[in-house]
């Protein structure tokens, strides 16, 4: 998800950096899970009819290996179902909601043991009412030709079935497309093969056309990088939308948005500098990036993206930010970009999936790791993102010497690269000043390799709607 210079980028500015142990402003944690109850909530959240929130772990509850739970803003968790591997293991990807209630969802793998034996199977999909009962397993897969294995998130078609891709298997092992009654009857409707492309991320969207919209994270062969496709509901009449080339960002991820005849996305590699993108795709096929996230303003964002009330899109993203923990972002469809929120330990860090957004512009999240309870494996929060959010400024720097530490009295030579890395929330100008000069991003970092000895004073002052922050790193070099 997060290239390997954005990698070394985390652990620099892991290393001059303090992970903050208060929650952030804006963030309520709904619930911290610590094991028992649930561990690594990975799939994308429902906001049920009911005003919950519904979601599914990838381990935890009574066997360990995964539940459903419910959560509301009063802060009461509810475990509906636990798995225990023949109904299926692994859960990481979200729910979808029948008007009657009904909840669907899949595993995207499973196991059976008779006697000392163990064997697996490729996942199932799975119903229960919203309140735990009536569970039951519609199907389960072989993972063998031609249904594949690994379903993703399901999508309700509207025509009484749910759609979803596999992400393994088919005839060429590079994934397939169906659709499933709710009885459990389940027809192939596409096989993907390496020249159109292969791995189908985790959702599909339905587009206001009737088609169905998704994404491929790898191909076309010999391509690596990616592909937007649209499809028929029949599985005729594929069309490649966009075939990305890493520039323009790679392994796109999660559903996409429809928002003003246009589809939004977000890619979790690729861009400027391999962290990730947003770009629009427009009606007649053209694609446009919005955003290239840099690591300090994020790092590997998520799809899908949920659209707000007033009209912009916000996202999470995997990591990037103040100690690499992930971002909260808003981007209007013209790609102004604000940085609202950067995770901390608190708050949960890392999320896998995208947020969802009620219509009064709370946004949820789900994180896999800290988040409160005493093993901190991962949260449910909520963050009011329409409510005006403080302004806040971070500046470090990272010495890569015989130590790779900044902090001794000379903190690196001539000839040893340094980093200045600077993030900020809320703010959207930045001016530098002292040994730099310039308009700078709200976020982003600087390498510098010193021709002399000094010291050397990196000022910056940043303004916005919520008010303007100060700040300065200095770094002595000998």
């Amino acid at each position: 998800m997060v290239s390997v210079q954005g990698f070394i980028t985390k652990l620099a500015a892991a290393s001059v950096l303090l992970v903050s142990m208060a929650a952030g402003a804006g963030v309520t944690v709904l619930h911290g899970f610590d094991y028992d109850d649930g561990e690594y909530p990975e799939g994308r959240l429902l906001i049920g009819h009911d005003g919950r929130i519904y979601g599914t772990t990838y381990a935890g509850g009574s066997s360990h290996v995964g539940t459903v739970f419910a959560v509301g803003t009063d802060k009461v968790h509810t475990i509906l179902h636990s798995f225990s591997g023949p109904d299926g293991l692994s859960l990481d990807a979200g729910l979808v909601q029948w008007a009657d209630g009904t909840l669907f969802g899949s595993t995207p793998q499973g196991s059976v043991t008779i006697g000392n034996v163990v064997t697996s199977f490729g996942g199932s999909v799975f119903k229960l009412g919203p309140d735990g009962s009536g569970f039951s397993t519609l199907r389960t897969f072989s993972g063998s030709v031609p249904d594949g294995s690994q379903p993703g998130m399901l999508v309700d078609g509207g025509d009484g079935y749910l759609y979803g891709g596999m992400r393994v298997g088919g005839s060429s092992s590079a994934g397939t497309l169906f659709k499933i009654a709710p009885d459990g009857a389940l027809a192939t409707i596409y096989t993907f093969t390496p020249s159109v492309g292969f791995v189908p991320d985790r959702q599909l969207t339905l587009g206001s056309d009737g088609k169905l919209y998704g994404a491929l994270r790898n191909g076309p062969a010999p391509n690596a990088d990616g592909v937007l496709f649209r499809i028929d509901r029949s599985g005729g009449a594929y069309t490649q939308l966009h075939a990305f080339n890493g520039n323009d960002g790679a392994a796109p991820s999660g559903a996409l948005v429809e928002f003003g005849g246009a589809f939004y996305g977000v890619t979790g590699g690729g861009g400027a500098t391999g962290n990730g993108t947003v770009f629009r795709l427009a009606a007649d096929g053209s694609l446009s990036t919005l955003h290239a996230f840099n690591g300090s303003d994020g790092a590997g964002p998520l799809g899908p993206l949920a659209l707000g009330p007033d009209g912009n899109l916000y996202g999470l993203t995997y990591g990037g930010g103040l100690d690499w923990g992930g971002t909260i972002f808003r981007i209007s469809p013209q790609g102004a970009f604000t940085l609202l929120h950067r995770l901390v330990y608190a708050d949960g860090t890392h999320p896998f999936a995208g947020p969802v957004m009620g219509a009064d512009g709370m946004l949820f999240g789900a994180t896999t790791q800290g988040g409160g309870g005493s093993l901190a494996t991962g949260s449910v929060f909520q963050f009011d993102a329409l409510a005006p959010q403080p302004a806040a400024l971070s500046l470090s720097k990272a010495c890569y010497n015989e130590f790779n530490t900044c902090f001794r009295p000379i903190n690196t030579g001539v000839g040893q690269r340094y980093d200045v890395f600077w993030s900020s929330e809320n703010l959207s100008t930045c001016v530098a000043s002292g040994a730099w000069n310039g308009t700078k991003p709200p976020a982003g970092s600087l390498s510098v390799t010193p021709t002399r000895p000094g010291i050397f004073t990196y000022r910056l002052v940043c303004s916005g709607p919520r008010g303007i922050k100060a700040a300065s790193v200095t770094v002595t070099v000998g």
